[in-house]
């Protein structure tokens, strides 16, 4: 059963956007948020709001070492996406 969520697209993002917090997608909305999602949420409704939390942290955050995280998070959620071809643009990137 992990080896299935490891290899998923969920497992994947969380890996990206979470993997060092360990707390799940679900806890981590809850807590930073005040909302939890859906159990039938799409990969694709996912990945859009996890790219625009991310871009809206981009926009406020100031400390360069931080931006250049933000942005190599959102680099890797982009090429994720191609992989399971879940194609929306992210426009911070400029892609």
């Amino acid at each position: 059963m992990q080896d299935h969520f490891e290899e998923s697209y969920i497992g994947k993002l969380w890996y990206i956007v979470l993997g060092k917090d360990k707390r799940s997608f679900n806890e981590y909305f809850s807590e930073e948020y005040g909302f939890t999602l859906n159990d039938d949420i799409t990969d694709q409704q996912l990945s859009f709001l996890v790219t625009n939390v991310l871009c809206g942290k981009l926009a406020t955050e100031w400390e360069d070492s931080v931006r250049f995280k933000i942005m190599d998070k959102l680099t890797k959620i982009r090429k994720l996406n191609i992989e399971f071809e879940l194609w929306f643009q992210i426009p911070i990137l400029g892609i």
